[in-house]
């Protein structure tokens, strides 16, 4: 080969090699319907009009299954398996995320709830057990308090609402979490902010940075921004730790040990994850905490074999 060709060919491989490690050089969706999800996805229109986008796997008792902030469906895709061997399983884009509409005027935790109880409904679903992560903990908290009949069992896994913000600290987030800095968020940061949700962030995790990176032109990318601002401010708005007391149902808290989310390290450094987890437990009177090491607040994903073993046995103990 000759000093001009091996240069060519160098010179191709770091352009592929550009193109292909850059975060702003990736594969793109047009549409948020474009993204890979691992099940065949329905839709139903709920009663206030928003499309939710659902799944619907297995049978027998049913399981409602609530993401948490930014994410959706497939981030459930280490749950759904063992799940659905007993249960009917159903997990839901909430709207503004995943595949569901985006063109809400306003978020909040009670919208939220309405959802996920008008999808119940929908489906003939009298009673279901209601598993949150991380926000979609609150939602389920929420839940419990307005539409108790609906809902048999709750499990938590790394929920928000049991840390609790001042009036300042709040506005400090909300001022930094905002439309903008969503849709500007650089590929390295997206990438580092996933990462810090795992303990050891496992290479089975990467579609979820591959998947935000992807629908930054993603028609309604406006929308997702707008959304993922709205469910901030949307918890912070929405406190459910006073309220606790109130629900009676048979609750599974789940934590991972290494959670670098909850409590927030920068507003309550002097705070551990096991702190909060207690004084959730504390205060929800027919409740069940279990810590998990190795683990951080995705948890379900990251030790999903312990998890999974933990919610299969809380949901059939009658």
């Amino acid at each position: 080969m000759t000093d001009k060709k091996r240069n060519t060919v160098f010179l191709l491989g770091c352009i592929l090699f550009l193109v292909f490690s850059s975060g702003s050089i990736q594969a793109q969706v047009s549409r948020f319907a474009d993204l890979d999800y691992p099940y065949s996805v329905q839709y139903q229109q709920v009663e206030d009009g928003q499309e939710v986008a659902y799944v619907d796997k297995g049978r027998g008792p049913a399981v409602i299954l609530i993401h948490g902030l930014g994410s959706y469906i497939p981030a459930w895709k280490q749950t759904i398996p063992a799940l659905s061997e007993k249960y009917r399983v159903i997990a839901l884009d909430l709207p503004g995320f995943g595949k569901s509409s985006k063109d809400i005027e306003a978020y909040s935790i009670p919208f939220f709830v309405k959802t996920v109880a008008s999808l119940q409904d929908s489906l003939g679903i009298e009673k279901a057990a209601w598993v949150g992560h991380s926000m979609g903990g609150q939602v389920a908290l929420r839940a419990a308090i307005s539409y108790p009949e609906k809902i048999s069992k709750l499990v938590l896994l790394a929920p928000a609402g049991f840390e609790t913000f001042t009036e300042q600290e709040g506005t400090m987030m909300s001022n930094f979490v905002t439309p903008e800095s969503v849709k500007h968020t650089p590929d390295s940061l997206i990438s580092q902010t996933f990462k810090a949700t795992f303990f050891d962030f496992p290479k089975e995790a990467q579609f979820m940075i591959d998947d935000r990176v992807a629908i930054r032109l993603a028609e309604n990318f406006d929308g997702y921004a707008r959304a993922y601002a709205g469910s901030v401010q949307a918890m912070l708005d929405g406190p459910v730790l006073g309220e606790l007391s109130s629900i009676s149902h048979p609750s599974l808290i789940i934590f991972g040990r290494q959670d670098m989310l909850i409590p927030n390290r920068q507003l309550h450094p002097n705070l551990s994850t096991k702190k909060v987890a207690e004084s959730g437990h504390e205060k929800l009177p027919n409740s069940q905490l279990k810590m998990v090491d190795k683990a951080g607040h995705f948890i379900h994903f990251e030790q999903s074999e312990i998890v999974n073993k933990e919610i299969l046995n809380f949901l059939n103990d009658k």
